[in-house]
């Protein structure tokens, strides 16, 4: 009981550290590239707008190596996009697609070597979240550091019931909630 409790302090100081990283990344992007980001965020904005956010989500949550699902909060905020609307399409997109790795873990990865030989590297890492915390491991996920699409994929693979991973995956609304009220304070305060 007690190596959970550490492994969860552990986590908690991630995650606000992770939050204060945010903050003062955005606060020097807004201080030493306003213009430049206003000017991206505004053609994102006016090309895009919130299906772009909607379905960069889904690709950042089930393709890991596209781009960080915060890299499309940054431009929601130097873009002056609505937060309801961000959150909710942000949110929609980020379950769609840890829905769609988790799929891909059920259906894809098993049947490839490379496939199992990449669950295998990770496993080591997610895993003993999952054998700890089984629905709270996705929780974790959905709030933490701790890579959600990885952790979709390792939940698909080794079968978590749908539904158990559905509603872990509903404390993405929590985070992306949060951090995008951190990135504004870091947009406004770098003024």
């Amino acid at each position: 009981m007690k190596e959970n409790t550490i492994n969860l302090k552990k986590l908690l100081f991630q995650t606000i550290l992770s939050i204060i990283i945010v903050i003062l990344f955005v606060f020097s992007l807004a201080f030493f590239f306003r213009a430049e980001l206003l000017g991206f965020s505004e053609h994102f904005v006016r090309l895009f707008g919130f299906w772009g956010l909607f379905w960069g989500m889904v690709l950042s949550d089930s393709l890991p190596a596209f781009v960080p699902p915060d890299a499309f909060l940054v431009l929601a905020v130097s873009g002056e996009m609505d937060p309801f609307f961000t959150i909710f399409s942000m949110s929609l997109g980020s379950i769609l697609g840890g829905t769609i790795a988790y799929m891909i873990g059920i259906y894809l990865i098993p049947r490839f070597h490379l496939g199992r030989q990449i669950v295998l590297h990770y496993e080591d890492k997610l895993l003993p979240y999952l054998r700890r915390f089984g629905f709270g491991a996705v929780v974790l996920s959905a709030l933490t550091p701790i890579p959600y699409s990885w952790m979709a994929y390792t939940v698909g693979t080794f079968k978590m019931r749908y539904r158990l991973f559905f509603l872990g995956s509903l404390f993405r609304i929590v985070r992306i909630g949060v951090y995008y009220y951190a990135m504004y304070i870091g947009w406004i305060t770098g003024v």
